[in-house]
């Protein structure tokens, strides 16, 4: 394993402790049969983003063999904590058995002028948690090999939209090569880590996710029933300045994360999205003339990543909302804080280039310029009036595209059952 994982190039421990008795086979899992795909089935494209090793410190993960007569060496112990693992030999391993069983990985592409971009809403990780290596290496250079492999993952499936993990899936395979082969024991691993993809893939939860068309609009998630929350000044007549709606856009610091949040009602409550928050009960409040106090999350939506903190207004008005969607072509402002504190209150402007609905969840996409610190800030019409807030945007590289997401006030409001008044 390169990378992450050269910890055990320094197993060539040639001369390190003396002889032990020859480890027995290790008895490997069951091999993985992939379901054919239905002719004409639609499968939903995703994104491969993270692959961590996470091993108990101290386990015995490797017993390794070398020369003529497979001679013991010590075994290898993890030291190395948890650790990222981004060796291209193990994602090219990953999207060849995807594509194989007829599934597609962002960047998955056999044309080579084509530039695919991560624009999936999905993503897959993988957490290794268990490997158990027994092997021989043999020849000159000791980079012939045979011998058994197992390895246990915990996959995660994540949506991007709804910041949060739709399902676990966890899978434990093996891989044995009887004669000796090129690769050293690194292809043993590769070889159990493909073991442990097609167990994923022939899991029922992955192919619920990814199989079969997205929700529609006609399926959308429905709020639950809550206690009204009323949201006193929200309907305030008459359009307002821009200029002068800085004035109710806040920054929010909740431990190490920020973001943005915008009053709502007269008495001090503020909208902004769940992931600013997180599961903190309290957090700072630092307004655009730099006065700071207390919130308390007194309501929040995982699903729908919206969220009320309740602070002191010290006075200032809260922002008209309006229920009904902007229509493409509309223009909106965006205020936020873009890169943190030092750009708080930072104005933008776009205009609305359609209506979406993501995983039964209905969006407002704009071309309007959003960043990290700018999330749960509002997206207001040229009349000064909330229309929505920002939730997530989609990037190259870090390179913003110009597509942004924002959720509408209504959804919010309905989600979090708060009424204007």
């Amino acid at each position: 394993m390169r990378g992450a994982m050269v910890i055990v190039a320094a197993l060539v421990l040639l001369g390190a402790g003396g002889a032990r008795a020859a480890d027995a086979p290790l008895v490997l899992p069951p091999a993985v049969t992939v379901p054919v795909l239905a002719s004409g089935a639609e499968v939903r494209p995703f994104a491969f983003t993270h692959l961590v090793v996470k091993l108990e410190q101290g386990a015995e993960w490797s017993s390794p063999h070398g020369g003529m007569f497979c001679i013991p060496w010590p075994k290898v112990a993890w030291h190395g904590g948890q650790q990222e693992l981004k060796s291209p030999d193990y994602i090219d391993a990953f999207r060849a058995e995807m594509k194989a069983a007829g599934f597609k990985v962002d960047g998955d592409t056999d044309n080579i002028f084509e530039k695919t971009s991560a624009t999936s809403d999905m993503e897959v990780g993988g957490i290794i948690n268990e490997i158990n290596l027994n092997y021989c290496m043999q020849g000159a250079t000791l980079t012939s090999v045979h011998g058994q492999a197992v390895m246990a993952l915990q996959w995660q499936i994540y949506s991007s939209i709804q910041k949060t993990v739709l399902a676990k899936v966890d899978t434990r395979g093996g891989f044995e090569m009887k004669t000796n082969g090129s690769g050293g024991w690194q292809a043993l691993m590769i070889g159990a880590f493909k073991e442990n993809v097609r167990g994923l893939i022939a899991s029922e939860a992955f192919r619920k996710t990814f199989v079969g068309a997205p929700v529609q609009a006609g399926d959308l998630v429905r709020p639950g029933k809550q206690d009204p929350i009323f949201l006193a000044g929200a309907l305030a007549p008459g359009p307002r300045p821009i200029s002068d709606a800085v004035a109710s856009v806040v920054l929010i610091f909740a431990g190490e994360a920020q973001g943005s949040g915008f009053l709502v009602s007269n008495d001090g409550l503020l909208l902004t999205d769940r992931h600013v928050v997180g599961d903190a009960r309290f957090v700072k409040v630092r307004w655009p003339d730099g006065i700071e106090g207390l919130g308390e999350v007194i309501r929040s939506d995982k699903v729908r990543d919206v969220a009320l903190v309740k602070t002191d207004p010290r006075g200032r008005k809260p922002l008209r909302l309006r229920r009904d969607p902007p229509q493409p072509g509309d223009p909106v402002f965006a205020i936020g804080a873009p890169l943190g504190e030092k750009f708080q209150s930072t104005v933008t402007r776009g205009i609305v280039s359609a209506n979406r609905t993501f995983e039964g969840l209905n969006f407002i996409q704009s071309d309007v310029s959003v960043n990290p610190g700018s999330s749960g800030g509002p997206l207001l019409d040229d009349k000064g009036a909330a229309v929505g807030m920002t939730e997530a945007g989609y990037s190259i590289g870090g390179a913003p595209l110009d597509i942004n997401l924002f959720t509408p006030v209504g959804d919010a409001l309905d989600f979090l059952s708060a009424q204007p008044k």
